[in-house]
């Protein structure tokens, strides 16, 4: 009797064991950014704390280095739901749905605070951030990516040596024209192509984040920078719509609350991690990084400012920045 008994145990527990199996899912996250790298290191930590708050039910595989292919390849494949998970940032986004190409608009941020105070609003997290929910897929968060400047393999000391510089830059219609406002000859390439085309000299430079001078190495060919400044992208992590409906209602909150942890940790990340990466880059591989007076670069940038707001996608949500800015255009 006692067998028996055992064994009707022994048995339950293997149901609910093949029960809970059953109910895990194993979410493919793509990026196309360094596993070593700030953005890297924080999408592991989401994954790694979803997976464990969710006791499992919720596995997260980070494929780093651009292993499931670039941006707007995989953010294809995530509409699709052949990929679940993406991080996607604001430029490429802007291609899908217009309206983020308002996050994009140089200098809308002037200042970290603002740039954080715009971010954190209803805004951007409820109203904007809802805006793709008729693409295919849903936005959980974001990371900060830093603010962006220019760097080149020739010398660079003010905005007039930008002139005629052929730079990399992200395939989206607010960074190009920004380029071209500049004097330069913006050449859209994937981030996974910057340093061959540097070291074969395709390009002549790029525009992004200065860490990567160090972290990714564009410094062993760019020995030049300004600290422009001109946007401060930021990194959404989406999901495709069918994989977040099949998650229990307490695991989609526990995701969305891990997001918002993570996104408060990037603020501190990005800035330490830039610091000390320009550090590097000044002191190991000689790169000159040049302050520069921005009001030229920011009058210059009139024009899109003056499009964004006779259009019909970015009008609107531009005025409610400003309003939130408490500024005028």
């Amino acid at each position: 009797m006692k067998l028996k008994k055992l064994a009707a145990i022994m048995l339950t527990g293997a149901i609910a064991l093949t029960s809970a199996s059953s109910m895990a899912k194993t979410y493919k996250l793509a990026s196309n950014v360094p596993a070593d790298g700030p953005p890297g290191q924080l999408l592991q930590e989401f994954a790694s704390r979803v997976t464990d708050d969710t006791d499992g039910r919720v596995k997260i595989k980070v494929f780093a280095n651009g292993t499931l292919g670039g941006q707007a390849q995989y953010l294809q494949q995530v509409q699709s739901g052949v990929i679940q998970m993406g991080l996607v940032n604001s430029a490429m986004m802007e291609n899908i749905e217009p309206t983020f190409g308002v996050l994009n608009l140089p200098y809308i941020y002037r200042s970290f605070d603002e740039f954080k105070m715009v971010m954190d609003s209803d805004l951007i997290q409820k109203e904007l951030f809802s805006s793709t929910a008729d693409k295919g897929f849903e936005i959980v968060g974001f990371l900060d990516n830093g603010p962006r400047s220019i760097y080149s393999t020739k010398p660079i000391n003010s905005i007039e040596d930008l002139k005629g510089l052929k730079l990399r830059v992200m395939s989206s219609p607010t960074y190009i024209e920004m380029l071209e406002l500049m004097g330069t000859a913006p050449t859209p390439l994937d981030f996974s192509e910057i340093y061959s085309a540097l070291q074969q000299g395709m390009i002549d430079g790029g525009e992004g984040g200065l860490g990567a001078l160090w972290e990714i190495k564009f410094g062993e060919h760019a020995k030049y920078a300004i600290k422009s400044e001109q946007t401060r992208m930021v990194d959404l992590i989406v999901i495709n719509d069918k994989a977040l409906a099949k998650m229990k209602p307490e695991d989609v909150k526990t995701v969305q609350r891990v997001m918002k942890d993570v996104t408060e940790k990037s603020y501190d990340v990005v800035r330490e991690q830039e610091a000390a990466s320009m550090k590097l880059a000044k002191e190991k591989l000689g790169v000159k990084v040049v302050e520069i007076d921005k009001a030229p670069l920011v009058a210059s940038m009139a024009p899109i400012y003056e499009r964004a707001m006779q259009d019909p996608d970015k009008g609107p949500m531009l005025k409610k920045v400003f309003e939130l800015q408490g500024r005028e255009f």
